[in-house]
């Protein structure tokens, strides 16, 4: 039996990253499929704009030239469970070892467009079951929490850790935005499908590496319904509820409040800005990631190379919500994007914004290489 008890003269674990794994959708959807769409306005009148006139300007705004729809005959579970079983693979770690499983998501279980959500039983306990693991006492719950979900398990798997409370955590976020986005509505060709995921276990060393530090806000005034679900802007099309957002008030809520999140987390870990390696942010859109960089760096007067600094996959993944910063990782980790590694010693950045409206983030330094 595991002994969780801290001794005093113990130092706290150290949480670090073992594993990472992630599943890309095999339906790849170009910008081009959206050309025989047609778009509506909230007020439900027809947007006379050429279908081409309105792909071009998002794709400028963007930077999405593509994204991945789930396989028809697959789930959400399924593709946690794909995410799952890779970073397990990656990490060395036996299933059957892991104290909790978590699952960030938004929207369940849907197995097919148009078919409401599966939440009982919970995302976590469908994952686990797909992924055979039989130990009873690897806790499955789910994190809902718009697309910060993911970091947010990231941060309940390190307090499990601090606490006591376990050792090993495999943390997924999974979202098939496909089956909950409005065919008529324009922002429904920023999103797209995936799952990431990540290992971490609680670490007996002194290195200063691991998670340093994280933090969360939560803004719930006027800015709870930046987005939410609504019918579908094609009158008298059908009841069925879909993703809403107001673009515009996102973008500015993002822009003015990570920057100080960001601020703040790097102050708890004693690591000034310059100093950061990587920024890890949530691929909502391309402009808004930029806007929020600069936004930061001008907060501490300083300038930096963006282009080294903030690697994106959203061009071709689309934005995945929860899935996001793990798919990321994982395809840096993995060498999928050339010229971007991830090395022992790097200071990264990992931080969201999405609804509710929610902020969140964490500062991690990777570990030598053989930590376990």
């Amino acid at each position: 039996m595991k002994d969780w008890v801290i001794k005093e003269h113990e130092m706290p674990l150290q949480t670090v990253i073992l594993g990472t794994g992630s599943y890309l959708p095999g339906d790849v959807i170009p910008n081009s499929w959206f050309r025989d769409h047609t778009f509506y306005k909230p007020d439900g009148t027809r947007i006379e704009k050429p279908t081409q006139e309105i792909i071009d300007k998002l794709r400028d705004i963007s930077g999405i030239v593509e994204r991945r729809y789930l396989e028809e005959d697959l789930d959400a579970a399924e593709a946690g469970a794909r995410a799952g079983r890779a970073a397990l693979e990656d990490s060395g770690i036996d299933g059957e070892q892991l104290d909790g499983i978590i699952v960030a998501h938004n929207f369940g279980n849907i197995r097919k467009k148009g078919e409401r959500s599966h939440l009982i039983p919970n995302l976590a306990a469908l994952v686990k079951h797909r992924m055979g693991i039989q130990n009873h006492r690897a806790a499955a719950w789910d994190v809902l929490f718009g697309c910060p979900g993911w970091i947010q398990g990231m941060i309940q798997a390190h307090q499990a850790i601090q606490s006591g409370g376990g050792s090993t955590y495999l943390v997924i976020g999974v979202e098939i935005m496909s089956r909950v986005i409005d065919s008529h509505d324009l922002d429904n060709m920023l999103f797209g499908d995936g799952a990431g995921a990540a290992v971490v276990k609680g670490v007996d060393t002194e290195n200063g590496t691991g998670m340093l530090s994280y933090g969360t806000y939560s803004h719930c005034g006027e800015e709870v319904d930046y987005l939410n679900m609504g019918c579908s802007y094609m009158p008298d099309s059908d009841d069925y509820l879909y993703t809403k957002m107001n673009g515009r008030q996102v973008y500015r809520y993002g822009v003015n409040t990570l920057p100080e999140l960001v601020t703040d987390i790097l102050g708890k870990a004693g690591v000034n800005l310059g100093e950061v390696d990587t920024f890890l942010f949530h691929q909502a859109n391309e402009k808004m990631i930029v806007a929020i960089a600069e936004a930061l760096f001008k907060k501490h007067g300083l300038s930096g190379d963006l282009d080294r600094l903030l690697p994106m996959n959203l061009q071709v993944t689309g934005n995945s919500s929860v899935a996001t910063i793990p798919t990321l990782m994982d395809q840096i980790r993995k060498g999928v994007h050339p010229g971007r590694a991830i090395s022992s010693g790097d200071a990264l950045v990992m931080a969201s914004v999405g609804a509710g409206m929610h902020v969140n983030g964490l500062v991690y330094r990777v570990p030598p290489e053989g930590t376990h």
